[in-house]
C-alpha cells in the first residue's frame, strides 16, 4: 500500500470516528434536550394544575360555604317545625283528653294520642290476675276485638312488669323482645316499646302499651317520654273524674236525707 492509501485510509477511520463521536454527542443532546422539555413540561403542567385548583377553590369555597349555611338553616328550620309540631300535638291530646267526660272517653283519647305519636297504641285493663283489653289502634286486630283478649298477668312480660312495679317500662331494640313482649304482640327486634302503669289512688287499674311497628315515617327518638306524659296525665284526669262523681253521688245521698 502506497503512501496515498495509507493517508486515505487513515482519514477514513478518523473521519469514522468523528462521525460516532459526534453521533453520540447528538444523541446526548438530544436526550438532554427530551429530558429538559419533559422536566418543563410537567413542571407547566403541575404549575397549571395548582393554579387551576387554586382558582376553583377561590371560586367554589363560597359557593360550598353558602350551601353548608343553607343546610345549617334548613336543618334548624326542619328541627324547630319538628319540634314546634311535637308540641302541637302533645298540647292537642292533653285538651282532648280534658275534653273527655268519662273512663271510657279517656281511654280512647289517650290511645288514639299514644298510637299518633308512635304507631300502635293500646290500652289494657288490670283486673286480678288477668289483662283485659280495652282498645287497640294499629294492630291487626283492634277495634272491638280488644274486648275479646284476655291475658294471664304471668305471661304479661313487660306489661305484667309495669302493673306490677307502678313504673313505666321501656324496651329498647334487640332487649329480649320473646320474653317481654306478650306472644300476642308481634313486635321486631329493631323496634322500641313502653308500657305505662295508669295509676289511681295508689293502684295501677290499666296499662298504656306503645310500641313504634309499622310507623311511617320514622318516629321522634323522645316519643316514649311524650307517651309517658299522656298516660300520666289521662290517669290523672280519670281520677278527677272519679272523684267529682263519687262526690256527686255523696251529695245526693246526704241530701235525700
Amino acid at each position: 500500500m502506497d503512501f496515498d492509501d495509507r493517508l486515505r485510509s487513515a482519514f477514513d477511520a478518523l473521519a469514522e470516528s468523528l462521525h460516532q463521536e459526534i453521533a453520540a454527542r447528538l444523541d446526548a443532546a438530544r436526550a438532554d434536550l427530551t429530558g429538559s422539555v419533559r422536566a418543563e413540561r410537567d413542571a407547566a403542567v403541575a404549575e397549571a394544575a395548582t393554579e387551576a385548583r387554586h382558582a376553583a377553590e377561590q371560586e367554589v369555597a363560597p359557593k360550598v360555604s353558602d350551601a353548608v349555611a343553607r343546610s345549617e338553616q334548613d336543618l334548624r328550620a326542619a328541627l324547630a317545625g319538628a319540634q314546634r309540631a311535637a308540641s302541637e300535638r302533645l298540647l292537642d291530646a292533653i285538651c282532648a283528653i280534658d275534653a273527655a267526660q268519662g273512663l271510657s272517653s279517656i281511654l280512647d283519647a289517650l290511645v288514639e294520642a299514644a298510637a299518633t305519636e308512635a304507631g300502635r297504641a293500646a290500652v289494657f285493663l288490670l283486673q286480678g290476675p288477668m289483662l283485659k283489653g280495652w282498645r287497640l289502634v294499629g294492630f291487626e286486630a283492634s277495634g272491638n276485638v280488644a274486648s275479646s283478649l284476655e291475658l294471664p298477668l304471668a305471661e304479661g312480660g313487660m306489661l305484667a312488669e309495669a302493673g306490677e312495679s307502678g313504673r313505666v317500662v321501656r324496651l329498647d331494640p334487640g332487649a329480649a323482645h320473646a320474653t317481654r313482649v306478650p306472644a300476642l304482640i308481634r313486635l321486631s327486634e329493631q323496634s322500641r316499646a313502653v308500657a305505662v302503669p295508669l295509676v289511681m289512688s295508689g293502684q295501677v287499674f290499666a296499662i298504656l302499651y306503645v310500641d313504634e311497628a309499622n310507623h311511617e315515617p320514622p318516629v321522634r327518638d323522645a316519643w316514649p317520654a311524650t307517651v309517658e306524659v299522656l298516660g300520666r296525665h289521662a290517669a290523672r284526669a280519670i281520677e278527677a273524674v272519679t272523684v267529682s262523681r263519687f262526690a256527686q253521688v255523696a251529695d245526693g245521698a246526704f241530701s235525700s236525707r
